[in-house]
This record gives structure tokens, C-alpha cells and sequence, in this order.
């Protein structure tokens, strides 16, 4: 499967399986010969996974090819969901190796298995000249472009052969220690996993059945990411890799070795070819490395991964090989992310030059998109990814000017309704939404909602997309009640087709209320407001930072019927889940505190609220400042506590 991808992605096929070429005898390898991008490139097929497979792949290549510069393990692998608080992972992303650590290389002590330090140096890594090409590929800049191209390739492999698509199934990650196994014995199962608790005892039948099958506790998900397909979903990640001779199938091992080593992912080739080749990995994840693990992502992951190793071929010229850059290419050089220049005579240059090669690239434009027809949407495809690019960096202006192009392109070549058509009004609908422009956002949200239901129909979650769209241009014009209709008619609509659990379902659920809220129609709001909170609990995790800003809405609106019992206790859980989330001296996290000392003070629990105002304002002190305002405000709102609680004492004692 991974060598097919790789193989659908060559240019030109020199010789399949050496009738021509020939190899050394007693060369048992199967090979394909080709071109990829400007370079020769030998595929070699492995016979079976692991590192002795591996190892002998490789050691046998060199007999057979002398001069081979560059070895790359192309295929699929376990990722690590979380490498770092500001990282993730997710299925179809692409882990890339700029060094290897053998996490099953060490000894074995009495007590206890114990991993071998600085692997990293044990294997090796790749030489100086792709070090550096992978660390300017690891700028952020860079890795924009490299994302670009990336998909650029998986378009072109999903074209050719359905397979390759985006599975369209739920990204769902479960608690690292929450397993894959039968929970109750069922009748028809002899096996006894349903009492164990070792990720190693699962039984085969279990790991053979799919989470929906075996029934997995959804209150187990810490993560989960929509089964709907996005182009540009797909991300690349270049660091370490963790390589061993068995599956990885433990969350909580697999969390162990991530936070101890910071890999990305977890494969079983590269050990053994790192012994015969200093080699890259370039695998697309087609799972966490846990045991709930599914063949349904590992086509959509060989695919990001074959086409994220050709783009790494295009950056790639080793030393003394001449470079010859076609005139085509150099014309887009205009669209690069390069730093700007740091003095006024080379920043005239530089604008000098992209000025030239702009006028390069729409003259190479102009002159393609009549005959060629096929190259043409082909090249809109990269126009629109780089719009996404633009879009990404914050750079709205630019983003709407090149997603109009592609537009108007799309429409003289696909037709006004098209699916990719309307996709680049979509994205010029949120280009201009971004730029405060929202008349024009509404405006342009509609027509792509009008040409989506023409082409998928009413009830397709695109469809609802565009109409929640427009309700939220709607909303930031502040015409709260066309935003009110257009919110509940996405939601109604969302509930039928995509369930009242599901992430957009409950978004829509969550902006009605906002728009009830901007009318003063707090019984209505919270009641959306609750439904959110309710559904984010289970969809996403009770501390997700959806989750708690539907309670945050959910205490105001109670607050505003004064309802403060019950504003009391959303505070008090809004400010338990921030302190474990975000911090205890996070500003956020000091206001819900702030605002549970007023709830008490509404309810006459003037002792409380001097505490808790206490608490708040210790904080606020802490965090922003002594004289800062809202710690004033937090210390003279204890004081009339106090105050007040000293005056209910007097009150009450007898006479």
C-alpha cells in the first residue's frame, strides 16, 4: 500500500522489478525505477515490518545501487498526539525525522529494562547538508510552503485512484490509559481480556474490531476532530522519531517516551536501516500508537506521507549536482514568504524582482489557462493554497485578492456552482469577515450557501456551514435578531442531519444563544447556553475551553435573571475546570473568581464572599498588580463584605 502511493507520485518509470536495469546476484530485493521531481529514485519494496526486514532491505540496496545519496523510509507510523502543550498530532499529519532514538536499544537489568541514553548519537543522524535543508524546511515560513506542496502532490495522488482520499470517518483520540479491550465477556468470546488491564493481554478478536463495534466509552475521548474532510487539513511535524522492533500499542507508554524524549512518532523500519544507511522517515499517522488502533486512516496516511517524501525531493540538491530552475518556477518566486529586505537599496531589488517575476507568472498564466486546460486547474489549486497560506498568516487583504482569482478562474473552468468554485467564495466570504468587512461577508456567505444547497443539497453539513457563516456575519453587525433566525435554522437543521452531540451542532446551539443574549432574552439564552455545555461535556471533555465558555455564558445569563443559586454553582465549576486548565493565577481564572464572590454577596453569604473576594483579590495582586484595578476593585468589594458580614453578626447576637 505505502509503495503504491510512493509509486503513483513518479514522474516518469524507468524499469519495474529489474528486467531491464538488472541487480547483483543474490539481491533478493524488488525494486522500481523512476524519476521523481529531477532525481532518479530506486522504490524497494519491503518484505515485512520491522527492523531485521528492514536491516536486510537495505544492506542488500547497496550491492546492488553504489551511489545511492539519500535513503528515505517512506510509509505509515503510530503518532504521538501531544508532543508538546503547544503541538498536536493528528490522523493524516506527516512526522518527519531529523534524528532517530531506538526506544526497545538498552540492557536488561535485575530490575528491569533499561533504555540505552544518547541513542540519538547510537544511530546517527543524516549529514550536515540535510540538517540543514530540514531545519530551514522547520522554519515556520518554510513549513507553510512545504505544507503547500504537500498537498499540492495528495491532490494529484487522490485524483488518480479513490483509495487515497480522507477516510471521512471521526479523528478520535482516547485517554492514554483507557484500553481497546472487550469491557463485559461477551457470550461468543473465550477470551479473558475483559478482566485484564495490560495493554499486551488484549485479545486478538478485540483488536480486530473497531471502537463502534466493541462499544469504547465515549466519556473516555479527550479528543475528537470532525470526520468531514478539509483541504489543507493535513500538517507536517519534523522532529525526533522513536523506532523498535514491536508495535506500540500502550497510551501510556507511548506518553512516557514522548514526554521523556519529545518524539513525534513511533515506526518499526528506520533501526534497521539506520544499521546499513543513514536514512530519513517521512510517514504519515495513521493512528496514536495506543490500542485503539484502525486500518480505516492507513491509505490517507501513505498518501501524506508518499507526497509529503516527493515535496521533500523538491527542496532537496545535494552538493555538485547542478540546479536548473525552470523559467515557470522562478516566475513564482513573487509568492515566497522571504523576510523583507533590511535596507531601502535592496528592498527597490527585491521589489524589483518579484515585480519581474510577477509579470512572468501572469504572463505564463495568461498564456496556459486557454489550452491547458488540465495544468491550468491545477495551478489554481496551488493559487488557492496559497491563499489558505495567506489567510493563515493574519494577511486578509491578500488572501481575499487571491482567493477572488482563483474564483473567477474556477468559474470560466468548473462553472459557477462547482464545488471547488463555491470553496473559493468561501474563503473570500471569511477573508472579508476578517477584515471587519461583514455586509460584504454576509452577502458573500449567502451566495455560497444558495449555490451549496443547489449542489450537495439543503441538509449537507457544507451547506449549514455557509448559513452559520452568515449568521455569524449577522451577529458581528450586530443585527442580533436575523442572526438569532439564521443560528436556529442551522442548528434545527444541524440536529437532524448530523446529530445534537456533534461539534458544529453544538457551536450553532452555542452562537443562539449569544444572539438571545444581545436581546436581553436570558430564559431563552441559557437554555442554549446549558444545551451547550451539556453537549460540549461529552463532546469534547468537561474542561475543554469550548465547554467552559458555554458555562461562563450560561452563569451570566442565570446572573442576569437573578438566578443566583445557580449562578453560584456555574461559577464555582467554571472556576474549578480554569484552575486546572488555564492556571490559578490566570486572569480569567482570578474573574470567575471575583464573580463567585459577587453570587454570594447576592445571597446575603457575606462571610463566604469575603473569603472568596479575599481569594481574588491575593490573586489579582499577584498577577497583575497591587494598584492594578481589578485588584482594587476585588479588595474593596471584600471590605464591604466584611462590612456587611460584620453588621448581619451584630444582628444576630442576642440582646
Amino acid at each position: 500500500m505505502e509503495a503504491d502511493a510512493v509509486e503513483a507520485l513518479f514522474d516518469e518509470t524507468y524499469d519495474r522489478f529489474s528486467r531491464l536495469y538488472g541487480k547483483q546476484p543474490g539481491d533478493t530485493n524488488a525494486y522500481v525505477n523512476g524519476r521523481m521531481d529531477k532525481h532518479n529514485v530506486v522504490l524497494c519494496y519491503m518484505p515485512g515490518m520491522g527492523k531485521e526486514s528492514a536491516a536486510s532491505v537495505a544492506s542488500t540496496l547497496r550491492f546492488s545501487y553504489t551511489e545511492i545519496q539519500l535513503a528515505l523510509v517512506v510509509g505509515i507510523c503510530g503518532g504521538a498526539p501531544s508532543p508538546s502543550p503547544s503541538r498536536q498530532i493528528y490522523l493524516g499529519d506527516v512526522v518527519i525525522s531529523d534524528s532517530v532514538i531506538a526506544y526497545d536499544f538498552g540492557r536488561q537489568y535485575p530490575g528491569g529494562f533499561r533504555r540505552k541514553r544518547d541513542v540519538k548519537d547510537t544511530l546517527g543522524r543524516p549529514n550536515q547538508e540535510i540538517r540543514t535543508l530540514l531545519a530551514g524546511l522547520n522554519a515556520s515560513r518554510s513549513q507553510i510552503e512545504f505544507r503547500q506542496q504537500m498537498l499540492v502532490n495528495l491532490h494529484s495522488l487522490q485524483q488518480k485512484e479513490t483509495r487515497w482520499q480522507h477516510p471521512g470517518f471521526e479523528d478520535i483520540l482516547f485517554d492514554a490509559s483507557y484500553l481497546h479491550k472487550h469491557h463485559a465477556l461477551s457470550p461468543h468470546s473465550r477470551c479473558g481480556c475483559s478482566t485484564d488491564n495490560l495493554p499486551y493481554d488484549i485479545c486478538d478478536e478485540a483488536l480486530e474490531i473497531e471502537c463502534y463495534d466493541l462499544k469504547c466509552d465515549k466519556n473516555q475521548i479527550v479528543r475528537r476532530r470532525s470526520g468531514t474532510p478539509i483541504l489543507g487539513e493535513a500538517s507536517v511535524h519534523i522532529g525526533k522519531v522513536a523506532s523498535a522492533d514491536t508495535v506500540m500499542k500502550s497510551g501510556e507508554h507511548r506518553d512516557a517516551i514522548t514526554r521523556e524524549e519529545r518524539v513525534l512518532g513511533f515506526e518499526m523500519e528506520a533501526a534497521g536501516v539506520w544499521e546499513n544507511i543513514a536514512c530519513i522517515i517521512v510517514k504519515g499517522v495513521c493512528d496514536y500508537a495506543d490500542s485503539h488502533k484502525s486500518k480505516v486512516w492507513q491509505c490517507y496516511a501513505a498518501a501524506t506521507g508518499a507526497s509529503a517524501a516527493m515535496a521533500f525531493l523538491g527542496y532537496w540538491r545535494p552538493a555538485g549536482k547542478d540546479g536548473i530552475i525552470d523559467d515557470e518556477i522562478e516566475s513564482l518566486r513573487w509568492m515566497s514568504l522571504s523576510d523583507p529586505a533590511n535596507d531601502e537599496n535592496a528592498q527597490r531589488q527585491r521589489t524589483a524582482r518579484e515585480n519581474k517575476s510577477k509579470a512572468n507568472f501572469y504572463r505564463l498564466w495568461e498564456g496556459q489557462k486557454h489550452t491547458l486546460r488540465e495544468d491550468y486547474k491545477d495551478m489554481l489549486l496551488s493559487l488557492h493554497l496559497r491563499g489558505v497560506a495567506l489567510y493563515e498568516q493574519a494577511k486578509y487583504a491578500e488572501a481575499e485578492d487571491i482567493h477572488r482569482q482563483v474564483w473567477e478562474g474556477r468559474k470560466q473552468t468548473l462553472g459557477e456552482d462547482h464545488k471547488d468554485t463555491l470553496l473559493s467564495l468561501h474563503w473570500i466570504g471569511m477573508a472579508l469577515d476578517n477584515q471587519a468587512k461583514y455586509a460584504e461577508a454576509e452577502h458573500t456567505h449567502r451566495q455560497v450557501w444558495e449555490g451549496r444547497k443547489q449542489t450537495f443539497g439543503k441538509y449537507h453539513e457544507y451547506t449549514f456551514a455557509s448559513l452559520y457563516l452568515r449568521g455569524m456575519a449577522f451577529y458581528k453587525q450586530a443585527r442580533y435578531a436575523e442572526a438569532e433566525d439564521t443560528h436556529r435554522q442551522t442548528w434545527e437543521g444541524q440536529k437532524q442531519t448530523l446529530g445534537e452531540g456533534h461539534r458544529a451542532t453544538l457551536l450553532s446551539r452555542y452562537w443562539l444563544g449569544q444572539a438571545l443574549y444581545d436581546q436581553e432574552k436570558y430564559t431563552l439564552a441559557a437554555e442554549a447556553y446549558r444545551d451547550a455545555w451539556e453537549g460540549r461535556k461529552r463532546a469534547l471533555s468537561e474542561n475543554h475551553e469550548d465547554t467552559l465558555s458555554s458555562l461562563y455564558w450560561l452563569g451570566l445569563a442565570l446572573k442576569k435573571q437573578a438566578k443566583y443559586a445557580e449562578t453560584e454553582v456555574a461559577f464555582y465549576r467554571l472556576w474549578e475546570g480554569q484552575k486546572q486548565t488555564i492556571g490559578e493565577y490566570h486572569k480569567d481564572t482570578l474573574s470567575s473568581l471575583h464573580r463567585l464572590g459577587q453570587t454570594l454577596y447576592y445571597q446575603e453569604k457575606y462571610a463566604l464572599a469575603a473569603e472568596t473576594y479575599r481569594d481574588a483579590w491575593k490573586g489579582r495582586k499577584r498577577a497583575l498588580g497591587e494598584n492594578h484595578a481589578k485588584t482594587l476593585l476585588s479588595l474593596n468589594q471584600m471590605r464591604n463584605a466584611l462590612s456587611k458580614s460584620s453588621a448581619s453578626a451584630k444582628k444576630r447576637k442576642p440582646r
